[in-house]
Order: structure tokens, then sequence, then C-alpha cells
């Protein structure tokens, strides 16, 4: 999708989306020799981080130095892993959304599908920009800050002794870029999971026009209203031939929900605590010239969270709107038989759909706020034990 392009362009610099021009043997076998290098970058530098919890760390101040760190490089291989898994599920999710019945079947919708990209378009690029921000910064106060001194910006654990000159630069290099690569992969894996949300609540709203010109416009009678409706929430398996489409349906948005449910729910987990810890260092510790990275970092990690929460809630209230458009609507004119159709899909609408993780947190505002919380509840927790 054109909306997606940037989203599309990091996964493929970070290892997981092979450009679609290279079709040749040895252009695949390239690709994956460069897939196999961004999860050996990404993996080293979260290895070496544990280790440093298990042989170096002492207190609790040390364990939160580097415990923040560690939480976003496993929940971005979480989502490395998940995207390579997933690969052509994804796929199919994105080729779906461009037959009928989801395509835009006149100018109204086509101006509907032009927002969700424009929108799409925008949070991708204010997205990545102020996470790729707050790395540049960090590691521009870094370089002035540790690098004369030979001090690895983060803790980490090395089998060798970094104090010359050649090897301290390699391992500060290898800490800056698997860090970078880290924040583009949770960046492709939170615009594209959003991309998704943005485009169900879309394909809402066109079924809301559709609903509303139900009487007077013959392209949608009530039977393809139903239907779009149903598709919605059903997503054909691309799995089965042409003629097992017709019988073959799997949900929607449990199709999207499955694919990135484990991802979210790890993502709920990560915020919280790094929050907590976030909390914890700029209240109890002097952080000198860390005192604006880390509150950068805070709200990294805090708008990574809301727009899984923020979309979530819009798709679940957007689809609880069907209802009272169709009440809205000019249904009086219409026969008994299309009459019992919209009841049948006013039944069914008053069952939302809502994205859960591992159908336990509902990704809403409410959720958010309850992260909030309890990231609150955890700092205060600690600031006891201390």
């Amino acid at each position: 999708m054109h909306s997606l392009r940037w989203t599309f362009a990091i996964l493929t610099a970070c290892g997981c989306l092979r450009p679609s021009s290279w079709t040749s043997p040895f252009q695949k076998i390239l690709y994956n020799v460069y897939t196999i290098f961004m999860i050996f970058l990404t993996h080293m530098l979260l290895l070496s981080q544990i280790l440093d919890i298990v042989l170096n760390v002492k207190n609790q101040d040390e364990f939160c130095d580097n415990i923040y760190i560690t939480l976003a490089v496993f929940v971005s291989c979480c989502k490395m892993h998940n995207i390579l898994l997933n690969k052509k599920k994804i796929t199919r999710l994105l080729d779906t959304l461009r037959e009928k019945p989801f395509l835009p079947a006149n100018a109204s919708e086509i101006e509907i599908r032009k927002e969700c990209d424009k929108t799409i378009r925008w949070n991708v690029i204010g997205y990545t920009g102020l996470v790729e921000f707050c790395i540049l910064w960090m590691w521009a106060t870094s370089f002035f800050r540790d690098f004369k001194h030979r001090r690895l910006s983060f803790r980490m654990w090395v089998p060798y002794d970094y104090s010359s000159t050649v090897s301290y630069t390699v391992t500060y290099v290898h800490q800056a870029v698997s860090l970078t690569i880290s924040s583009l992969l949770n960046v492709a894996g939170d615009t594209l999971f959003s991309s998704l949300l943005i485009h169900t609540y879309a394909q809402l709203k066109m079924l809301e026009h559709r609903l509303e010109n139900i009487a007077k416009d013959d392209n949608h009678p009530v039977e393809e209203c139903a239907y779009y409706h149903r598709c919605i929430y059903q997503l054909v398996s691309q799995m089965f031939t042409r003629e097992e489409r017709a019988r073959s349906e799997i949900e929607l948005f449990t199709k999207v929900n499955e694919t990135f449910k484990a991802v979210a729910c790890t993502q709920f987990l990560v915020s919280t605590s790094v929050v907590c810890f976030n909390l914890y260092q700029m209240t109890q510790r002097d952080l000198g010239s860390r005192f604006i990275e880390t509150i950068m970092y805070a709200t990294c990690m805090l708008t990574e969270i809301f727009y899984y929460c923020w979309y979530g809630n819009e798709v679940k209230l957007k689809s609880l709107d069907i209802p009272d458009v169709i009440i809205d609507s000019d249904w009086m004119c219409l026969d008994i038989k299309s009459q019992k159709m919209l009841l049948m899909i006013m039944k069914r609408a008053t069952i939302p759909i809502e994205f859960t993780s591992i159908h336990v947190v509902s990704m809403n505002l409410e959720s958010f706020m309850s992260l909030l919380k309890s990231s609150y509840s955890a700092y205060n927790l600690m600031q006891r034990s201390e």
C-alpha cells in the first residue's frame, strides 16, 4: 500500500521484507544473509544486556540503568520475529484490503480512503521522527559525554577488555547501530499494526456511508451492505482456491488480533515496566545530562502504547455506531426482507470489534489509563522497598 511505503522501507532496511524487485536466486540468498546479520546484531546486544544483569548488576540502581533499555531491545526482537513469522499472513491481510468489497465504490468512499491514507502517512512520519530524534539525541549527547572517557552509553557485558581504542570503537559502534536498528523495528511494527487498525476504521466509515444512502443508492442494496458488514468481521483466507473462498471465511479483526496479540501483550508489559523504572530514575537519582533523554525515552514508550490503545478504541466505538446509522437511515421505505436484514446487521453490531492482547487486556483508552496507574503503583512499591 502506498501509505505504508515508509513502513515497508524500514522493514526492508531492518532485514524483515525483501524488496519485490529482488527475484533472482542470488538476490534472495543475499537478502537472507542480510536478514541473519540483522538478527545477529540485535540479539547479540540483547544477550550482552541480559548477561550484564546476571553477572554485573549488584544493586537496584544498576538494575534500573540496564533494564529500561534491555526491555526495549527485547520487545523490538519480539516484533522482528513476529513480522518474519507472519510475513505471508500480513501480506494477505493487506492484499485483501485491495479487493472487493473493501475497495471504495464512489467519490465519497474514495475520499474516506484518502483521509485514511493521509492519517497513516502523517502517523508514520511523526512517530518515526519522534523516535529517531530521541535516538539521535541519545547518541549525540553520549558522544560528547562518554566517547572521550571510553565509556559505553548503556550497560552491557562483553567478554573482552575494550580499553584499547580499536576495541572500544568497535563496541561503541555495535551498540549504537544495534540500538538504532531496534528503534526502527519498533517503529515499523507499531506503525504497521496501527495502520491496520486505521484501515479497519475506514472500512466501517465506508459501510456507514453505504447504509446512510441505502434507500437512494441502487449500487448498494441491503444485501450488499449486509455482505460488506460480514466481510469487515470476516477476512477470506488466501490459502484456499477462489471457489473455496466463498465458503471459507476468517474474521478480519480476529486475523489481525491473532497476528499481533503476542506483541501487543509484550508491549503492554514492557511499557508499564519502562515507565516505572524511568519514574524511579528521575525521582531517586541525579541523572545530570541524561535527564532530558530519560524524559524523551519515556515519551516514546508512552506514544508507542498510546497508538495501540487510541486506534483500538476508535475502531471499537465506530463498530458500535452502526445501529444508530441504520436507525437514522431511510429504512421505512424498504421492504420487509430488507428490514429484517438491517435488524440482523444491528444485532451483530452489538458485539464490537475489539482488539485484545492475549484476550486479557483490551486495547482502548481505559487500558492506557490502567497502564499509567500500574506503572505508578509499581514505582511506589520500588520507592518503599528503597
